[in-house]
């Protein structure tokens, strides 16, 4: 690698505080942050959520029962303080100081003339806060705003708003969302988890351990700053078993802005000497590290947290769960036949069993997640697999073809590469011409495993073989949108005859041992489908047409159409152009809400169906965002439901209906005329229509007043379309500001009236000779 790239790469990997407009660019409210990003039951506390647009919002929205928020206060970005205006609140700090101390009140500093000119504070977090803080609270802000001091702002969490939050005693554990909701509708989820240990905040300067060490079982909640170092401390008995689990990527999966596109987390535990018991930035693939540490003797311990390149800033928050903590290592099976028991073996740290009973129950997800519960904490999930093929174990000893082991046709089989080096060979038989997968399950359900699969017939020649599968479109993985280290292998092949075959199972990294468990999965081609519909909450105003995109993703051959239907939703809302042509990957579409949609949010269900009446395929749409992680790469990230919010007091939006028949029919190389009744006061302020994210070589033209309405024309480039494609329009009415009598516009921005219905459209054949 040449010195230029080098240093390119290396400008990137530092460039953590810098503002991109890839994530959260648009008007929409946007939540950064929120901290602390949690509480234990029956507790009420405040939290402060940093973001851009949010200082209009008006409600908490959190997801689950028993937990509950309201807005206390909502803040503009800070800007730095003049000296006059440093004078004041230090004046403010030390008044309050004194009163703790009992002193008198210090007298009001002397300003000259420059400084009283603008010497008045502006509403800052600090100030409300101010009277009921402690003096160790107050050292804690005032060392938090020296290191911001001169430091550029980041637009996307400058906003800031002040929430209280209370969870009742009998709130499930576990994460929620939280959003805000306000005049511009839901924000993105946020995630906020409900614990069931004390909490404790760190309080700054903490560089060097200092205070009283906390008492164990306890959750630790910081944020890490550029540069900055927590050191936090508890105590412990000799002979504990100590698990030291953090939570950083978890609580934010994705950062725009900085690479890796997470917050990195590093933790360290030391004893008072300074001896280490446990280091790491990562727990496997996982990049939230856990630590398993035996307490040689009682006292005091250290736990270090900082960021892998001392990266920080306000969304750089954290959760650290210490103490003798259920935590499951190892697993297996990974997954069982749907409607048949089935118990997991179990490996970790102060587990109350060695068994976990898994729900198959039918009609569930086919990945679910269970935890094993002791008294005071609940374990990390535990992911499986619920399937409908025959299930067996492999049997050692079978690595190598001599040794397979028979595999019936088409089945999983539920193994263990047992230790370094090891590999596990499965016999099957086949005929020619027959079609067929065989994957594996293993990373994405939480096993260590980086797996290879290769496919070979009796004479060892191999006829397929695959490291890592993970589907992309562009730069969007269409995978797990939380694993962002797929190695799940995956082979589709065609046997070219009848016989033997075999299936030789291994790790890349020839690693081993009881957590790396898998299941292979070897059957015929069974073509399926998967749906995701983005955004994960819509804004709709009565009357008003919202935008949606709904990607199917496509398994074993799959091609066909797919329908889509709106379920759940109060009457009157209605899908449109709600069809995925065959082939085809997604589609745009968009949500109509009636003319007297009353205020609230509801979640409403997206159903899929392809095929014919009795063999019909019925999926339902799981919400999701698309997140951007460092500056480039797309997730599509699972919410847990799909939400809809019709704002109070919103007004209405403008009744826009299509009159031309639909699917509008464009010939390659012309164009059709499309006809909308709209009302006549956008027809007297000469809006025009703008195609959103405009498919290539589509375009509007000739927009005019027609009777009781607007007419345009859509045209198909003859190079750029190509007959038989089928596509959804979004269309917007742009309200163009007058201009001037010399030409110029004036200073009123164009701005969005309204959303068109989607318009279906096909092309047809040129009819140019």
């Amino acid at each position: 690698m040449s010195f230029l790239k080098k240093w390119i790469l290396a400008f990137v990997w530092l460039a953590g505080g810098m503002s991109c407009l890839g994530q959260g660019a648009s008007r929409d409210p946007r939540i950064g942050y929120i901290y602390p990003a949690g509480a234990s039951r029956g507790a009420t506390v405040e939290i402060f959520a940093g973001g851009r647009f949010v200082k209009s919002m008006k409600a908490v929205w959190i997801s689950g029962s028993g937990v509950s928020g309201r807005i206390i206060e909502t803040y503009r970005p800070p800007r730095n303080l003049n000296k006059g205006q440093r004078k004041m609140l230090k004046w403010r700090i030390n008044c309050r100081l004194a009163e703790l101390n009992d002193a008198p009140e210090p007298p009001k500093p002397e300003l000259d003339e420059e400084e009283a000119m603008d010497a008045k504070l502006s509403n800052l977090p600090l100030l409300d806060q101010l009277d009921s803080l402690d003096s160790q609270q107050i050292k804690h802000w005032e060392t938090w705003s020296q290191r911001k001091k001169g430091k550029q702002p980041s637009p996307q969490i400058g906003e800031i708003v002040r929430v209280e939050i209370k969870v009742s005693k009998d709130a499930a554990p576990g994460m929620r969302e939280l959003r805000f909701r306000g005049p511009q509708g839901l924000t993105n989820p946020v995630r906020f988890e409900v614990g069931m240990l004390d909490e404790v905040r760190e309080c700054e300067p903490n560089e060097k351990a200092s205070g009283a060490a906390a008492r164990i079982p306890c959750t630790f909640n910081g944020q890490i700053q550029a540069g900055d170092v927590d050191r936090l401390l508890f105590h412990a008995k000799r002979g504990q078993k100590v698990v030291v689990k953090g939570e950083a990527r978890s609580l934010i999966p994705y950062l725009a802005d900085a690479v890796p596109g997470w917050f990195q987390m590093v933790l360290a535990v030391r004893d008072s000497k300074g001896r280490e018991l446990g280091y790491g930035d990562c727990f496997r693939f996982d990049p939230d590290p856990v630590l398993f540490c035996e307490i040689p003797e009682d006292g005091d311990y250290e736990i270090e947290v900082r960021d892998s390149i001392y990266r920080g800033r306000e969304d750089f928050v954290y959760r650290v769960h210490v103490g003798e903590l259920p935590f499951v290592t190892a697993s297996f099976p990974l997954g069982g036949c749907e409607g048949e028991p089935l118990f997991a073996a179990l490996r970790g740290w102060n587990l109350p069993g060695r068994r976990l009973r898994l729900d198959t129950d039918p009609g569930g997800k086919v990945i679910r997640t269970a935890r094993v519960a002791s008294r005071s904490a609940i374990s990390n999930e535990v992911s499986y697999v619920v399937d409908t093929l025959p299930e067996a174990r492999e049997a050692e000893s079978n690595n190598d073809f001599d040794q397979a082991g028979e595999v019936s046709f088409p089945c999983v089989m539920n193994g263990l590469i047992g230790k370094a080096g090891d590999s596990d060979v499965f016999r099957f038989e086949g005929r020619k011409g027959m079609a067929l997968v065989v994957e594996i399950q293993a990373r994405r359900l939480g096993s260590p495993l980086d797996s290879v699969v290769h496919v070979a017939d009796a004479d060892g020649k191999i006829l397929g073989w695959n490291d890592d599968s993970m589907e992309k479109d562009g730069h969007l993985h269409l995978g797990d949108g939380l694993l962002t280290h797929h190695a799940d292998s995956r082979v589709r092949i065609t046997l070219p005859s009848d016989g033997p075959f075999f299936v030789r199972v291994a790790d890349t990294q020839l690693h081993g041992g009881p957590e790396y468990a898998y299941r292979l999965r070897v059957c015929d081609l069974r073509p399926d489908f998967d749906l995701r519909v983005t955004p994960s909450a819509l804004q709709l105003k009565p009357g008003g047409n919202a935008p949606l995109e709904v990607r199917v993703l496509r398994r074993d051959g799959f091609e066909g159409e797919v329908r889509l239907a709106l379920e759940g939703a109060p009457q009157g809302y209605r899908l449109s152009g709600a069809r995925i042509p065959p082939g085809e990957t997604m589609a745009r579409m968009t949500l109509s809400a009636p003319p007297g949609a009353g205020p609230g949010v509801f979640s409403p269900r997206l159903i899929g169906t392809s095929g014919s009446k009795g063999n019909e395929f019925r999926r339902q749409a799981l919400a999701a965002d698309d997140v951007m992680q460092a500056f480039l790469w797309r997730h599509l990230v699972e919410a847990e439901q799909w939400l809809v919010a019709v704002p109070e007091g919103g007004g209405k939006s403008p009744q826009i209906t299509v009159r031309s028949e639909l699917p509008v029919r464009v010939p390659v190389g012309g164009a059709a005329e499309v006809k909308l009744s709209v009302p006549r006061w956008i027809v007297k302020r000469g809006a025009s229509l703008e195609l959103v994210d405009a498919p290539p070589g589509i375009s509007l033209s000739e927009v005019r007043p027609v009777k009781n309405g607007l007419a345009f024309h859509i045209k198909a480039d003859a190079v750029a379309s190509k007959s038989g494609s089928e596509m959804n329009l979004i269309i917007d009415v742009i309200n163009n500001p007058p201009k001037s009598k010399n030409g110029k516009s004036g200073k009123r921005k164009r701005y969005r009236i309204a959303g068109l219905p989607a318009i279906p459209l096909f092309l047809t054949q040129s009819t140019t000779p």
